[in-house]
């Protein structure tokens, strides 16, 4: 009977300590976030399972950056020009689905000149 009492003990002493570190963690939390308004990822890709390649802003800066595993890498920085069509591209993303669109059409287009001339090659 006395295994029991401890065992019970021993589970309430743990959800205990368990809500305390989730109390601690949330008050800690408040503290150690800094604002977000320095330092933005804008957009980022994934390239391999260990590295991506993304767009970083740095306070009034845009970069093209690397990350990796062992390091991380400005690439280079975007000009005024550059800057203004990547926020109207992620402002208006409709803009991009027509490029899309254009691009399946080239796509058609091109195989549909393939296979013509693989019928006359015939």
């Amino acid at each position: 009977m006395d295994i029991y009492i401890a065992v019970f003990k021993t589970i309430i002493f743990l959800i205990i300590i368990i809500f305390m570190i989730n109390i601690c963690l949330k008050y800690l939390g408040k503290y150690t976030n800094q604002s977000k308004r320095n330092f933005r990822i804008i957009q980022k890709i994934a390239v391999s399972k260990t590295s991506a390649i993304g767009i970083v802003q740095i306070i009034d800066t845009y970069y093209v950056m690397s990350f990796s595993e062992n390091r991380n890498e400005i690439l280079k920085e975007l000009n005024d020009y550059e800057v203004t069509q990547l926020l109207d591209s992620l402002e208006n993303p409709k803009s991009s689905e027509n490029n899309s669109k254009d691009f399946k059409q080239i796509l058609q287009s091109m195989n549909d000149k393939i296979q013509e001339l693989k019928k006359r090659k015939r």
